[in-house]
């Protein structure tokens, strides 16, 4: 009960800082909209913690109950910590009326909305687009600018980056089968398969067996042997199935390759680099594995700050985070697994742990609940977002849009 009281008062402490009405300011300061959101207040902070050591859900009832988890995760449970670059990236902001009276259309009704008003309607916690390394829209309807959101699935592409990383660096060859780093995994449903496969979350295991196994790792002191129980149910690279241990054997990868936890390497080869502002927290399980299929937490100016490594303007030094590689592998659609995108009528692929990957060359990856990165390379564009489930366990539709801001013709490039 003690811890109760002190973890009660941080997230008290935490929510009383300072704001900036950007309609109001002197030039100086952000000129994102605050939609003058409040934060949680004390009955609030109360009912929820009392929820939650009552065992309630922690991620199905959306809506408030569900926000306050994502945005404290941090404090509720733990994580390893990664921490933020010496010189954080400065981000120029450019404000754009037209993007912000962008006019949205969604599948839930028929109703038409300019993006302003959009994301203070549907469950949006905050939304940043930048275009050509400028901010150009950036909105807090349901969180504080510094706060930090859980990126749950999006949190996957830190693991595909880094196995880019060991790859540029000639240290794993994605053509290789899995069992070829892994010994344990000789016998067992992962002989053969190829990285790429496991990248294009097509590795042919089971994926009625994806808890089990993860639950089962979790619990291990060599989780690498949990997943040797893994049956192969198809061959690998013919069909999509979405399942957490793919992401969790490439973690492992990338520990093996690194000598590194994954946390230590992210923080060296990835988060650093992208001149983060603030440092980065990834859920850590009880046998002490970085859970990067759950996800980490981090304010959303770092999630963007992470995608504009993969855009013409993030990618000017001689040496970038993306190499040219990395992006041509994404953008190698394999037409095995082509199939109806989520959000459109358009057709998909996926690889390298990207969901959504078009044939103009765009990519998206999205979280449990309304997290989401989009990325358009020809047009120097990024969108992230954070979300939450409405009290219906429904979700924005901010994937969609996003695609549609993408093709609307306004940030076609000169």
């Amino acid at each position: 009960m003690k811890n109760f009281w002190i973890i009660s008062i941080l997230f008290i402490a935490c929510k009383t800082e300072p704001k900036t009405d950007p309609d109001t300011s002197n030039g100086t300061g952000p000129k994102y909209e605050t939609y003058d959101y409040s934060g949680f207040t004390k009955e609030e902070i109360y009912t929820f913690h009392k929820h939650l050591l009552e065992g309630g859900s922690r991620r199905r009832q959306g809506g408030d109950l569900s926000r306050f988890f994502f945005l404290n995760y941090s404090e509720i449970e733990k994580h390893s910590l990664i921490l933020r670059s010496d010189t954080p990236k400065i981000l120029e902001e450019s404000p754009r009326k037209d993007v912000k009276n962008f006019i949205t259309t969604t599948n839930s009704d028929s109703r038409e909305l300019p993006l302003n008003e959009y994301i203070q309607q549907a469950e949006v916690d905050g939304l940043i687009i930048i275009h050509r390394g400028k901010i150009v829209f950036e909105g807090y309807p349901r969180m504080f600018p510094t706060d930090f959101h859980l990126n749950f699935s999006v949190t996957k592409i830190y693991v595909s980056a880094s196995i880019a990383i060991l790859e540029d660096k000639d240290l794993i060859d994605t053509s290789q089968p899995i069992d070829h780093y892994f010994d344990d995994l000789q016998g067992s449903g992962w002989e053969g398969v190829p990285i790429v496969d496991i990248l294009a979350m097509s590795s042919g295991i089971d994926p009625d067996s994806d808890g089990q196994l993860i639950n089962t790792a979790n619990a291990s002191p060599e989780p690498i042997k949990a997943f040797a129980a893994a049956k192969s149910v198809k061959p690998s690279g013919t069909e999509y199935d979405y399942m957490n241990t793919n992401t969790a054997i490439l973690t492992l990868l990338v520990e093996e390759i690194s000598g590194l936890t994954f946390s230590n390497f992210m923080e060296q080869e990835i988060w650093r680099k992208i001149g983060s502002e603030y440092n980065g927290l990834m859920v850590k399980k009880a046998n002490g594995t970085d859970a990067t299929y759950f996800g980490m937490s981090s304010t959303l100016r770092d999630l963007a700050r992470f995608g504009l490594a993969f855009t013409p303007s993030g990618r000017k030094n001689a040496n970038p985070i993306i190499s040219d590689d990395h992006l041509a592998k994404i953008q190698n659609v394999n037409k095995n697994l082509e199939e109806k995108s989520w959000y459109s009528e358009e057709m998909k692929s996926s690889g390298y742990q990207w969901d959504e990957i078009y044939d103009d060359g765009d990519f998206y990856k999205g979280g449990h609940a309304g997290q989401g990165l989009y990325i358009s390379t020809s047009k120097d564009l990024v969108i992230a977002f954070y979300g939450t489930y409405d009290t219906d366990l429904q979700e924005h539709q901010l994937p969609a849009i996003s695609r549609q801001l993408a093709k609307s013709g306004l940030f076609d490039l000169e």
